[in-house]
């Protein structure tokens, strides 16, 4: 007969090998840094929605935060694994040691100049003199419409105008009180005041781009990863790629899920909501391939030319600071 200490011996190791298993088929996770007022939420909320996470063996977070910049505090500080960004940001940030790499396309340029609709300004040309709102001129944003501006027309527009920097909420309330005569901003942030005959566009960074011989398929927004998480999950970079693809083409052609993602928002006319998907998907899940390194490297080459390598923060694209799971 088997005396009492030796059942519970067993059980305890019976249990630990249940533990065991458990804990391998769980899912790695994934933590996702967004911007959730901004639309940034839209990818993973489709992967959550769809699925996808459970289909590709990753499960997915969702953790919010609230100021551009604050996604590389969170990613140094293991907070989160994966979050949005451009990549001269991703570059300054591995300059200064972040262990972090760009692993998928987020989203393409576009975002506009607004300005009132009764304003006398018509083309970049008219902001010679003039104030205009941005939310930082090291921003690349920004970068871009003054090499473009000075290619262009020959009008440097961090010199020859009168600058207000701001949130971009707060870029809308100064033109809307006549404090700034145009503003850089974010799209999410003009889609409800254009549509309202409150704000009209000016020219955006793509069209500024394309007058300017600048490739606006250089790289722009990608999902930036932690090193640390790859390295931990080696078997899984191919997979996070497929699912965002899979996710993106989900958001291209489900017009049911979109009410749900705007209302996050603050979206909610039926109109307005058409008018923002088709502006998402319209930039959505940009090309992300090795072949658009040297084109983005004229970019950043153009870019110094104009502001100088100081403003810019980075002279040369580092070709280690971008993963290429799934190029596309």
């Amino acid at each position: 007969m088997i005396g009492k200490s030796v059942w519970f011996g067993l059980a305890l190791i019976i249990g630990a090998a249940v533990t065991g298993l458990d804990a391998q088929a769980a899912d790695p996770t994934i933590r996702f840094g967004v911007i959730g007022s901004s639309g940034q939420a839209d990818l993973p909320t489709a992967i959550q929605r769809y699925g996808l996470d459970k289909k590709y063996g990753i499960a997915i977070e969702i953790v919010d935060y609230a100021t551009p910049g604050q996604q590389y505090t969170l990613l140094r500080s293991n907070a989160v694994d994966i979050a949005g960004g451009n990549f001269v940001d991703l570059l300054r940030q591995r300059r200064a040691g972040a262990a972090i790499k760009a692993i998928h396309g987020f989203e393409g340029y576009g975002n506009p100049i607004v300005t009132k609709p009764d304003s006398g300004i018509s083309s970049f040309s008219d902001l010679k003199g003039r104030k205009v709102g941005n939310f930082g001129t090291t921003f690349l944003d920004w970068l871009i419409v003054r090499a473009a501006g000075r290619k262009i027309y020959n009008i440097d527009i961090e010199k020859e105008a009168t600058l207000v920097q701001g949130a971009p909420p707060l870029l809308n309330q100064l033109l809307a009180r006549g404090e700034v005569d145009a503003a850089l901003q974010f799209t999410p942030n003009t889609v409800t005041p254009v549509l309202r005959g409150q704000q009209k566009v000016v020219t955006d960074v793509r069209a500024l781009m394309d007058q300017a011989g600048f490739d606006a398929n250089s790289f722009y927004l990608h999902w930036i990863i932690r090193e640390a998480w790859v390295d931990a999950n080696p078997k899984l970079a191919v997979a996070l790629s497929e699912m965002l693809n899979e996710a993106y083409a989900k958001l291209r052609t489900d017009d049911e899920l979109w009410p749900t993602l705007t209302a996050k928002i603050g979206i909610t006319e039926p109109a307005l909501v058409a008018a923002y998907r088709d502006m998402k998907r319209s930039r959505q899940n940009p090309p992300y391939r090795p072949d658009l390194l040297p084109k983005t490297q004229a970019l950043v080459d153009a870019l110094v030319s104009i502001s100088g390598e100081q403003a810019v923060g980075v002279k040369e694209i580092e070709t280690a600071a971008f993963l290429f799971p799934l190029a596309r």
